[in-house]
């Protein structure tokens, strides 16, 4: 079957990892691959994939199993593989600027920071498509602290915060598959989240 969209989650992979920020990405594509209906991940080299249908288009779902600093060999081997055109991968990862539980789509852009998308930057030479950012900022957390926030497990009341942004990001995934980027942005972006902190 041919693919019409590449969907990558990004995270790290282990039970340690399970509900921590840097997953947030991986979450998302459970989300999508569930509401779905697709077929459980299968272990394909170092990539969980699930090749899915929604609405008439055809979209592997895709999770990097590299560790999160690695995920653009992985991200960029499907995007050829497949013949996926940039403006047809979608990119779901944690962003630190955010407030916990915000999430924001964008149709293209650096990566500010995060090195899973410094990543898939440097292997695909363009920073040309479409991603979503779940919110993950906690102000009491210094700046030395963030290696050890970002890949420790959250507390219940974080989590279930964390959890429904991501299922609004994974609708925001298949609207934007459906509708088109551009309405889906305009929709999802303008939509309050469930976050502690609405400031962005």
């Amino acid at each position: 079957m041919p693919v019409d969209y590449l969907v990558a989650g990004l995270g790290n992979p282990g039970p340690e990892y399970i509900r921590s920020p840097h997953n947030a990405g991986f979450e998302v594509a459970e989300k999508v691959r569930a509401a779905c209906g697709g077929p459980r991940f299968a272990l394909k080299g170092q990539a969980a994939l699930s090749l899915c249908r929604w609405r008439g288009s055809s979209i592997l779902v895709l999770k990097p199993l590299t560790y999160m600093n690695l995920s653009g060999a992985e991200v960029a081997r499907y995007v050829r593989k497949e013949s996926v055109p940039l403006e047809r991968l979608i990119v779901c990862y944690d962003d630190l600027d955010l407030p916990l539980g915000q999430v924001r789509m964008r149709a293209s852009g650096g990566a500010a920071g995060h090195h899973g998308m410094e990543s898939i930057l440097e292997h695909l030479g363009s920073g040309d498509f479409p991603r979503v950012r779940l919110g993950i900022k906690d102000p009491a957390i210094s700046k030395d602290e963030h290696v050890d926030y970002l890949l420790s497990p959250f507390p219940e009341e974080d989590w279930s915060i964390l959890e429904g942004a991501c299922k609004a990001a994974a609708k925001a995934v298949l609207d934007a598959i459906h509708l088109g980027w551009v309405k889906a942005m305009n929709l999802h972006n303008r939509r309050s989240s469930p976050s502690k902190d609405s400031e962005e």
